[in-house]
């Protein structure tokens, strides 16, 4: 059985539990080290970085984090989940896993008053005009081997794949559009036999 970890310090980790309780995957929402046993994946959620890290010090959930996204298993990173993915975050020296060889940097679109909706595609997943959200938005400055690009806008890489991490600057889980999330689970865990995406 595929069991999705979501990151649940802080930020918006319901939306993404909803999305994946809509496409029939079990999940289970990670606050303590303890709640990574048994994982198949992990999804961490938009919202605030350095408050999620100042939460991952407190629970003493930082290493085992670290530890997980090592271990082979796939990890959805949107947004501020992005941020902490990738190796560098431009300008401020912020801690990161590292996971992703690229350069991020943070607020690229605007401050909360300035968030808006588009439409994405993300071709190397067959996807067309998915409807996303940038809400104090990423973007990703500089790319390093290995890193496919999943999506752009406006010329802005917006979305990356290195090996079992993907990392988006947007928010694919604040509606009910499920091809985002059945794509990522279908790519990842459908050659386990685990998840069936007809949609895909």
């Amino acid at each position: 059985m595929t069991m999705i970890g979501v990151l649940a310090l802080q930020g918006g980790f319901l939306a993404h539990r909803h999305i994946l309780g809509a496409l029939g995957v079990e999940t289970r929402e990670v606050r303590l080290p303890q709640h990574l046993e048994g994982l198949s994946g992990l999804i961490m959620p938009g919202g605030e970085s350095t408050a999620m890290l100042k939460l991952m010090d407190a629970y003493s959930l930082f290493e085992p984090l670290a530890a997980f996204g090592q271990s082979g298993r796939p990890v959805l990173g949107t947004c501020a989940g992005a941020i902490l993915m990738a190796r560098r975050v431009a300008g401020l020296g912020q801690r990161s896993f590292g996971w992703i060889p690229v350069e991020i940097e943070r607020n690229a679109y605007g401050s909360q008053r300035e968030s808006f909706q588009v439409k994405v595609d993300c071709p190397a997943w067959g996807l067309e005009s998915v409807p996303v959200l940038f809400i104090r938005a990423p973007r990703f400055t500089e790319l390093g081997p290995e890193t496919t690009v999943l999506s752009e806008w406006e010329g802005s890489v917006t979305g990356v794949i290195h090996r079992q991490f993907t990392a988006v600057a947007y928010h694919p889980e604040l509606g009910e559009d499920t091809r985002f999330h059945a794509a990522w689970l279908a790519r990842n865990f459908e050659r386990q036999g685990a998840v069936a995406c007809a949609s895909c």
